[in-house]
């Protein structure tokens, strides 16, 4: 049986020669869209580690046990950046299982920092409830491929063959 890798070069052998110049400027294209995506990842975490300084000068103020607000803020920027960890993530990573971490993180924070009515506190559990559905009966795992060498393997040498990482 041929490799994928043979039968893509034998798809682009027979390709006319205005098809491979579209095919070529439709690969410039996800490069450049790919390239954007990692310099906004790098700028929110450029921002995450400006955003960590705060959290770090409002530390002390956490010791005054009459002082409820101070917590309220330490927990306020603490969740966003755990939704902005999750943000670059989802924006190196291109898997639902990324996005529905986004979700579940800025549903939470919603819960537990805005003082909102009974309702939208019970729209919030549903919505909680639906990502965990979502997962259970819904999520498709083939999308959660590897071929993204996003895991650092190429930091430790090894080649990613496409199957499961277990199984070496």
């Amino acid at each position: 049986m041929k490799s994928s890798e043979e039968k893509e070069q034998k798809r682009i052998e027979h390709m006319t020669r205005s098809e491979r110049k579209h095919r070529a400027f439709a690969d410039w294209l996800e490069l450049v869209t790919e390239i954007m995506e990692i310099a906004v990842a790098v700028i929110v975490l450029a921002g995450f580690f400006v955003s960590v300084i705060p959290i770090i000068r409002e530390m002390p103020d956490l010791l005054d046990s009459t002082n409820d607000y101070s917590f309220h803020v330490f927990l306020e920027h603490a969740f966003n950046l755990v939704i902005g960890i999750e943000f670059v993530r989802m924006l190196i990573k291109h898997t639902p299982g990324s996005a529905l971490g986004v979700l579940l993180f800025a549903i939470a924070r919603h819960m537990v920092l805005d003082s909102g009515s009974g309702l939208e506190l019970l729209m919030s559990v549903a919505a909680i409830a639906g990502i965990f559905i979502i997962r259970k009966y819904l999520y498709v795992h083939s999308f959660e491929s590897r071929a993204d060498n996003t895991t650092f393997d190429w930091i430790r040498g090894e080649e990613w063959s496409g199957e499961n990482h277990d199984e070496k």
